[in-house]
């Protein structure tokens, strides 16, 4: 592939040395001398990547910087200035360039910038071709977001998809995409067209934990009348994704380690070795090391598991994404729902962006399913939106019964109300954790014993 550069420069000394020097280097380049020019040009060429000066004769290199990025977002932008101050290089980092060359750059500095940077859009377009290709395949192309950090994990998740075996690690909140970073990594893996094999460890008793796990013998235990073949044969070739990996007791993490350590196991019951060729994925919301020094986790599994280490971040720290997501969301669930509902309003995206966002990625797919449902035209609006938390009510529109502010003359039912409420409370805390009760603990405030205590008062099954 030939990338296409636009340089532009009032100098025409500096123009025409870069020009020699990037076409030496197979680069396709374009020159502008004023703004306007250049303006012209990126519209009409998309260039890969600009070398803009930061004073220019007609306008400033700043405005210029703007107006590509409103046409080109993929576009990169590095900024060439004389005037190296702080200042102006936190002001052309703010409106969007990726990196700055103070002037007269040297040869190989100036190749170097471009090298790196026309790197960064290649695994731009890589991923956009592959969230695409996921969009049709397995439904996840919301999944890949544009800020930094994201774009890192991702970068991490191309390279290590490509060794099959690796163990990774996933770490992250309830709601962050743990799943559907293994789903990625296995399916871009040359394990894709093998099975991938999820596991809730948190969801599944601990007595019952190892014959799922492993299969059991006939006779190995009451009602064990046939063989029976445990997940991770079934797994035989792709990936096990173990979810909640922190939730497993010691006694299966000391037969998961003995497995990862000799590739083979023995069914519940058995006496044979099974060699499998597996790659394990886990993940956790728990903070493992710490689990670790706690006693609660072994030290040598968790050495064992992140020998490729992952830690998703929570929607409020990708803010950048949540419209990218809201609107992926919105397509989807319109389609899936057959609703006429095609676009969001600005307004009702800053609703969006403002919004805490306890249970990540995962809440904002419900609100945004149940705007979808919601909504009496085309556009989803603020009024449509279910949004709790300080100053959530004003802008979303809702009316939230359990915190009006008169009642009724005929008076209440106090303790019906407030079981109400608790039931109510528990049971969202309890979808929007998936059902990890400690993670939904945390979200109410109260400790785990509390929690568990109300559910089985309140006749609350997170089934």
């Amino acid at each position: 592939m030939k990338y296409v550069i636009l340089v532009i420069d009032d100098e025409v000394n500096i123009v025409n040395i870069l020009t020699r020097l990037l076409e030496g280097k197979g680069y396709e380049v374009h020159t502008a001398l004023t703004g306007a020019r250049g303006l012209d040009l990126a519209a009409r060429i998309q260039p890969d990547l600009v070398l803009l000066d930061l004073m220019l004769p007609d306008m400033s290199g700043l405005d210029v910087l703007r107006r590509i990025h409103e046409g080109c977002d993929e576009t990169q932008v590095v900024m060439l200035t004389g005037y190296g101050s702080v200042k102006s290089v936190i002001e052309t980092m703010k409106a969007g360039a990726v990196d700055y060359l103070t002037k007269p750059a040297g040869e190989e500095q100036l190749l170097l910038t471009v090298e790196k940077n026309l790197k960064n859009i290649h695994l731009i377009r890589e991923i956009e071709f592959l969230r695409e290709q996921d969009r049709k395949k397995y439904s996840f192309n919301y999944l890949v977001g544009r800020s930094k950090g994201v774009m890192e994990i991702y970068r991490n998740a191309l390279s290590v998809a490509r060794s099959d075996s690796t163990t990774i690690l996933i770490q992250g909140d309830s709601g962050t995409g743990k799943e559907f970073l293994a789903r990625f990594i296995h399916y871009r893996s040359n394990r894709g067209e093998a099975p991938f094999v999820e596991i809730n460890c948190a969801a599944i008793p601990e007595n019952l934990m190892e014959s799922e796990l492993f299969g059991y013998e006939p006779g190995a235990f009451t009602d064990a009348r046939i063989r029976k073949q445990g997940q991770f044969e079934l797994a035989a070739g792709g990936t096990i994704f173990l979810d909640e990996i922190g939730d497993m007791s010691m006694l299966l993490q000391a037969k998961l380690l003995k497995f990862l350590d000799s590739m083979t196991f023995k069914r519940v019951g058995g006496t044979r070795d099974i060699t499998l060729d597996i790659r394990i994925i886990a993940a956790t919301n728990k903070d493992l090391g710490r689990a670790v020094e706690a006693g609660e986790f072994r030290n040598d599994l968790y050495y064992r598991l992140k020998v490729v280490e992952f830690s998703l971040p929570g929607l409020v720290e990708r803010r950048q994404d949540i419209e990218l997501f809201a609107r992926a969301f919105l397509e989807e669930c319109a389609k899936r729902l057959k609703r006429k509902v095609t676009d969001i309003s600005d307004e009702a995206v800053a609703s969006l962006e403002e919004y805490h966002w306890p249970g990540n990625i995962r809440e904002l797919r419900n609100v945004i399913e149940r705007a979808v449902i919601v909504c009496d035209g085309e556009v989803v609006e603020p009024k449509h939106l279910t949004l709790s938390g300080p100053d959530m009510e004003s802008r979303t529109g809702g009316d939230d019964p359990l915190l009006a502010t008169s009642l009724p003359e005929e008076g209440i039912d106090f303790q019906k109300t407030i079981e109400n409420v608790s039931r109510e409370l528990i049971t969202k805390a309890i979808r929007t954790t998936d059902g990890n009760r400690s993670h939904a603990a945390r979200l109410l405030g109260i400790p785990r014993q509390v929690l568990l205590y109300q559910m089985k008062k309140l006749g609350i099954d997170d089934e």
